[in-house]
């Protein structure tokens, strides 16, 4: 039985989440963009115009500052 008693520690311990489910995809979501902008000041920014790299420069601060409200945020949780 010892085995049964341990799986069941593990799963109640997976499933028993602190923090919300929300929090994390609203996280996946702020990290993709950040990704997603910083791939495209890599591979595009030479072509691109002025204008264009100031806004995915600026859509890049942006993404990190979100990065860090949340970080926070979910840190001030514990």
């Amino acid at each position: 039985m010892g085995s049964i008693d341990s799986f069941y520690t593990a799963m109640s311990d997976m499933t028993n989440l602190k923090k919300s489910v929300i929090v994390d995809m609203i996280m996946v979501q702020v990290i993709s963009l950040t990704l997603g902008c910083f791939l495209i000041l890599v591979f595009s920014g030479p072509k691109m115009s002025s204008s264009e790299l100031s806004w995915i420069i600026g859509a890049l601060f942006v993404t990190f500052s979100g990065a860090g409200i949340v970080y926070r945020r979910l840190a001030q949780q514990g």
